[in-house]
């Protein structure tokens, strides 16, 4: 199949670009064409199949979209949804891609199927109107969690019959050999957070709580920061020095170590199998491609017991989810586990049995085939139905 393919796309910093970056990967590893349809900042020269042409500050964004779309001439066209990855402000909720989707549906014919990266339990009024609105445009609409898609009628009013839930693929990674020591690590037993620095990750929490972590482990226990605040990024600007003085701050500051950046990919697992533990103290969040890229690697979790991250728990049984805003709960998981290897063990072994049979790139690429193979069936069916109606009316 020739898919379109809309989406961020590296070298831009951005958890959508490299999750479509390895799922991508593994489509054409099925034998598929796949362009590439991202923001100016996405791409390089010697990328074949990559058209850098979106433009949020644009006004004619949605024309951008559908011209290049409509060159390729798809059998089928994957979009990529987070809220603010196609906007102009904060309460655009992205018109310009509703703009682009309708023009689709009536001029161009192409099966559209869109990813919602972005559902919570509770959706509000702009949220709302945005995904009722685009997956009635749309053939097929793809959730990551089991809870998103039975949470949708409650949000838009309507049983939506063309959802699908397909679950956040890893890729199979063996961990990178010797990342202690190279990471200056040696001998230690590490609980790590990695990722943007952000207001909803909690990391100013999780410092606050060890120092009665500390208490309550032993002196090769230690505490890994791993990540920056995000370019541009307002709540990030804002989250990083109070990260550093809650650092400068903690009682066990000297068992506390700062990688800080924006990692390659290579760093980037290199940091994560350092990791014995990965702890994910979120306020807010759907799901979580950090915490899939932690199983395939065999790290296992403590995470908030909030909507995706409770799911991926649950589903790999690689971890403790604790209710949320509970300290002790989430103090209690962390030391407990940190002095339990064999537990641990087991939780690691629980997550690459997941990854290996549920949700590595090579499963997960499949079902997106199967989708689109219903996209474009739902579509010709469309097709048929217009052209009886018009037989019918002359």
């Amino acid at each position: 199949m020739k898919i379109a393919w809309v989406s961020s796309w590296p070298p831009r910093p951005c958890g959508i670009a490299t999750y479509s970056q390895e799922l991508v990967a593994a489509i054409q590893n099925l034998g598929n064409e796949v362009h590439i349809i991202c923001h100016t900042d996405g791409g390089n020269e010697i990328e074949e199949n990559v058209y850098p042409v979106l433009e949020n500050n644009s006004s004619v964004f949605d024309d951008a979209l559908y011209d290049t779309v409509s060159k390729i001439k798809p059998d089928a066209v994957h979009i990529q949804h987070e809220y603010g990855l196609y906007t102009r402000g904060n309460n655009d909720y992205s018109a310009g891609l509703l703009r682009a989707l309708f023009r689709w549906r009536v001029e161009a014919k192409f099966p559209v199927v869109i990813t919602y990266h972005s559902v919570g339990t509770a959706l509000d009024r702009g949220q709302k109107f945005f995904t009722d609105i685009s997956l009635k445009l749309a053939n097929a609409g793809i959730v990551h969690e089991e809870y998103q898609w039975t949470n949708l009628p409650l949000n838009i009013g309507r049983v939506p019959g063309n959802v699908y839930v397909i679950a956040h693929g890893a890729k199979e990674a063996k961990p990178t050999k010797n990342a202690k020591e190279k990471l200056g690590l040696e001998g230690k037993k590490t609980v790590g957070i990695v990722g943007w620095w952000e207001p909803n990750k909690g990391i100013e929490r999780l410092i606050r709580l060890w120092d009665k972590i500390g208490e309550r482990t032993d002196d090769t226990v230690c505490l890994v920061i791993a990540g920056d605040a995000r370019p541009g990024s307002a709540g990030g600007q804002i989250t990083k020095p109070r990260v550093l003085r809650a650092i400068e701050q903690s009682k066990y500051k000297k068992r506390i170590k700062v990688i800080m950046g924006s990692f390659t990919p290579q760093r980037y697992d290199q940091v994560l199998s350092a990791f014995d533990l990965l702890v994910l103290p979120y306020s807010q969040a759907s799901q979580s491609g950090n915490l899939a890229h932690a199983f395939a690697l065999g790290v296992p979790a403590v995470v908030n017991a909030l909507e995706g991250l409770k799911s991926q728990i649950e589903e790999s049984e690689a971890g403790i989810a604790v209710p949320p805003d509970n300290d002790y709960e989430l103090e209690r998981a962390i030391a407990g586990l940190m002095k339990n290897d064999d537990l641990r063990k087991h939780y690691a072994d629980q997550a690459k049995k997941y990854v290996t049979n549920e949700i590595k790139w090579s499963i997960t690429a499949v079902k997106h085939l199967r989708i689109y193979e219903y996209a474009k069936k739902e579509m010709h069916k469309e097709l048929e139905i217009t052209m009886t109606d018009r037989r019918v009316h002359l």
